[in-house]
């Protein structure tokens, strides 16, 4: 997928988001997170698995809403996998071939590479973003700054 492509997807979805949020005001977490999550598997090519996991306490993520033809793992442990690691860590996490992660937690066969962003309000990370694709090397500097915008509609 060519750079400006992909730019023009997010773009897509950042207008349907934000004029979905303007339309019906005072939306609860959940809704927000059902509704990019939507957005995201529908109008951004090569995802295979979009879905937010919550912080639940100290120790664990469990998932939120999510969109996939597979059943994601129910609970994280904080610093296992890609998604605790960036709960612990606070820090975006790019995996661009999951096969060769030491410290990925396996859901399936096909995923080839994830991206994880936190969800950080007034420092403290509230929940992630987990986004798996089945090809190699998917996600990238773009993915990051978009999903980054994205997520702030929960912030």
């Amino acid at each position: 997928m060519n750079q400006n492509s992909k730019e023009q997807e997010y773009e897509k979805v950042l207008d349907l988001l934000d004029h979905f949020i303007k339309k019906y005001q005072n939306l609860g977490r959940n809704a927000i997170e059902t509704s990019i999550v939507s957005l995201l598997k529908n109008n951004v090519s090569g995802l295979f698995f979009v879905g937010f996991y919550e912080v639940i306490d100290e120790n664990y993520l469990e998932v939120g809403p999510y969109q996939s033809t597979i059943l994601a793992t129910p609970r994280i442990e904080k610093g296992k996998g890609q998604c605790g690691q960036c709960w612990a860590e606070g820090k975006i996490q790019i995996q661009e071939d999951v096969k060769v992660c030491q410290n990925y937690i396996a859901c399936d066969n096909e995923t080839q590479s994830e991206i994880v962003i936190p969800v950080i309000k007034n420092g403290v990370v509230q929940s992630v973003l987990d986004i798996d694709s089945e090809q190699l090397s998917r996600f990238d500097d773009i993915d990051s700054k978009y999903l980054q915008k994205i997520v702030e509609y929960l912030i």
